[in-house]
């Protein structure tokens, strides 16, 4: 079974040019014509991703483990630290698609904030819709410190299989570094 994992595009036209992509893994070799990774963030379009794919199961329990620290990080931001947001997933029986979340309030531990990708593969929800969650419902995290996108750890999980001119192409267009 595969999950949907959506991009941040709509994310990135609310908050601007500065914050994007939070794309998840494992696109297959491009077809000719097919567009880049950054194009596809661009555009707000689906990454499919098995469940059991380990690099994205990497990424998401990396973006948890340092989740209490990005929530410290959002709740006194430093100057010039903005667009902080958190990505969860929405379930409709099998199909689960990932959307950002912002902005986010934290109310001890009472998650709440709008859903920031318009909806490809679950009904249930619209593009601005107000959501709660839990703390334990957050996979990703991202914000912006400068022009250097902080966590967004699904979409370096894609990135990791990507050529080296899409990987400089994503991070010169989002700000976005992965450690790999």
């Amino acid at each position: 079974m595969a999950r949907p994992i959506m991009t941040s595009a709509g994310y990135a036209m609310l908050l601007g040019a500065a914050v994007a992509a939070g794309l998840a893994c494992g696109l297959a070799a491009k077809p000719a014509g097919a567009q880049s990774i950054t194009q596809k963030a661009e555009r707000d379009e689906l990454a499919i991703v098995a469940k059991s794919d380990p690099v994205m199961a990497a990424a998401m329990g990396k973006a948890r483990q340092t989740l209490p620290d990005f929530l410290g990080t959002a709740a006194a931001p430093k100057p010039g630290m903005e667009g902080f947001a958190v990505k969860v997933a929405i379930r409709e029986g099998d199909n689960a698609e990932y959307f950002w979340i912002t902005p986010f309030t934290d109310k001890d531990g009472a998650f709440s904030g709008a859903i920031n990708n318009t909806p490809r593969a679950v009904r249930s929800v619209k593009l601005g819709q107000t959501i709660t969650f839990g703390q334990s419902e957050i996979v990703d995290w991202m914000y912006m410190d400068g022009q250097t996108m902080k966590g967004n750890y699904t979409a370096c999980a894609l990135l990791k299989s990507a050529s080296k001119q899409e990987q400089a192409e994503f991070k010169k267009r989002f700000g976005l570094d992965c450690d790999f």
